[in-house]
């Protein structure tokens, strides 16, 4: 669905990524498929606060990538 509205709006609009993250590498595709922001409520709920830290090291990964 992001991706579909990633094409579709042509970056006239922010996406947020919200939904089934928890982890890193789910924030990583949320944002490959092109969400600009991520919203993790329910993943800090069930992984706590080490679940920033890592969506902040996959992100950083892959930028470095």
């Amino acid at each position: 669905m992001i991706q579909a509205f990633h094409t579709a709006l042509a970056g006239e609009l922010p996406i947020i990524g919200a939904g089934g993250i928890l982890s890193g590498v789910d924030a990583r595709e949320k944002i490959a498929a092109g969400a600009e922001l991520l919203q993790i409520y329910s993943g800090l709920i069930y992984r706590g606060p080490e679940l920033v830290a890592e969506c902040v090291r996959a992100l950083c990964d892959a930028a470095a990538a």
